[in-house]
Order: structure tokens, then C-alpha cells, then sequence
């Protein structure tokens, strides 16, 4: 029986359609498929998500400032009221089944957020190598260092591991019971683990983009489907 992972409906256009493939085949090559959350009916979309066997949730707009107790700056893009609303009930629902969850950039952000976390609104002005390479988004374009004797620690093999990036926000205060797995060469928080948690995992990058040719960020989708099957 195949595992079943819940993804937050992204959108139907043809750009997220395509979006939404990386992580499709990403998981298919994992050996797990993908039930699509749609979001309009939050109560039913937290049922359908907690009858699957994981919950992953993916990239895409940046989360509303207000939910972590900030203004909208003027470079915060424009959130998803819709996404932001309905994830955060999910995965507050989904987290305490202590079934895996896999979060990808805004996943990541909201992994943060959703735990009492704070954002860099925009890191143009503080960053100090590239965090936004769309072009790029096949490739590792800087380098992150990893935690040790964390869950991420035991997926890569290096301790150094190369990045694609399409963010422009990033972690500014952690959340609670939060540990960080990664950082960036320029001092970022580029992954979080939930503490107490079998596999709660948030990474800033996109390694749905990169898992094709790079087998240590296909290994990322391999264990969290291995765990989901436990």
C-alpha cells in the first residue's frame, strides 16, 4: 500500500502546477503520492489531512506579520489569508498525531512562526551571498553547515552541504522547543527541528528542485516517506 503524504492545495495556474510537480515526483521517487488539501473548508481539510500518513507543506507566499506580532513592512510580499489560516490549524492538528511533517520554505517559515517564531520581513539589505536564485533553483548556490546530533545530521552525510534558495525572508528569533539544524554561510537559520517529535523537520531551501540529480536531497524525501512508514 502506497504512503500517502497531505500537501496544502498551492493553486491551479499553470506556474504552480509545475511547482507543484518537483514535489510530486520528489515523493513518487520516494514511493510515496500525494493527496491534495483543498484549504476552503478549514474543518475538512484538517480531517483529510490527518488520514494520511504525512503532512508536507511547501513553499509559496509569505505569512502574514500580524501572526507574529509584527507590521507589514513594505517589502513583505502579499500573503495567502487562505493558506495562512488553514495551515496553521493543520498543522496544529497534525503535529500532535506524531506523524512526520516535512516543511519547505514558507513551510519552514510557518514551522517557526506557528511555534512563537519571528521573520526577517526582507534580508536584501543583511544578507551576504545569494538567497534568491529562481534560475538557479536545479543547483546549490551557497552552502549550509550542519547541527550536530540533530535528525538532518543523520540524513547528510557532510557536514557542509550545498543549497538552492528562493527566499527573500528568513528566521529572525526562533520558536520555542525548536533546535536549529543549519545555518548559512552568512549566519541564516536555514533549517529547524521540532524537539520530542519521531520527524518534524523545516528546511528554508528547496530541495524538492535539486532531489532529481542530487541523491543527499532526494535522501530527504526518502526518509521522511521511510518514516512515515513506520
Amino acid at each position: 500500500m502506497s504512503i500517502v503524504i497531505a500537501m496544502p492545495q498551492m493553486g491551479t495556474d499553470l506556474f504552480r502546477k509545475y511547482m507543484k510537480s518537483k514535489y510530486v515526483k520528489s515523493l513518487e521517487r520516494a514511493g510515496a503520492e500525494v493527496q491534495w488539501i483543498e484549504l476552503d473548508d478549514t474543518e475538512k481539510a484538517i480531517t483529510e489531512a490527518l488520514a494520511c500518513d504525512g503532512l508536507l507543506l511547501p513553499g509559496g507566499a509569505d505569512i502574514e506579520p500580524a501572526l507574529y506580532g509584527r507590521q507589514r513592512e513594505e517589502k513583505c510580499g502579499k500573503p495567502n489569508e487562505l493558506r495562512d489560516k488553514a495551515e496553521f490549524e493543520i498543522y496544529n492538528a497534525f503535529v500532535k498525531t506524531k506523524k512526520p511533517i516535512l516543511c519547505i520554505c514558507r513551510g519552514f517559515q510557518l514551522l517557526n512562526v506557528v511555534n512563537g517564531g519571528t521573520l526577517h520581513q526582507d534580508i536584501a539589505d543583511i544578507k551576504k551571498c545569494s538567497h534568491s536564485s529562481f534560475l538557479k533553483r536545479a543547483k546549490a548556490i551557497h552552502n549550509v553547515t550542519i547541527t550536530e546530533n540533530t535528525k538532518l545530521s543523520e540524513i547528510f552525510t557532510s557536514s557542509v552541504v550545498g543549497v538552492n534558495s528562493m527566499h527573500h525572508q528568513a528566521t529572525e528569533d526562533v520558536g520555542k522547543n525548536l533546535v536549529v539544524s543549519a545555518i548559512s554561510e552568512d549566519g541564516f537559520v536555514e533549517a529547524l527541528e521540532l524537539k520530542d517529535h519521531p520527524f518534524c523537520i523545516g528546511v528554508q531551501w528547496h530541495p524538492e528542485h535539486m532531489s532529481k540529480t542530487d541523491v543527499s536531497q532526494q535522501k530527504l524525501f526518502d526518509e521522511f516517506v521511510d518514516e512515515c512508514k513506520k
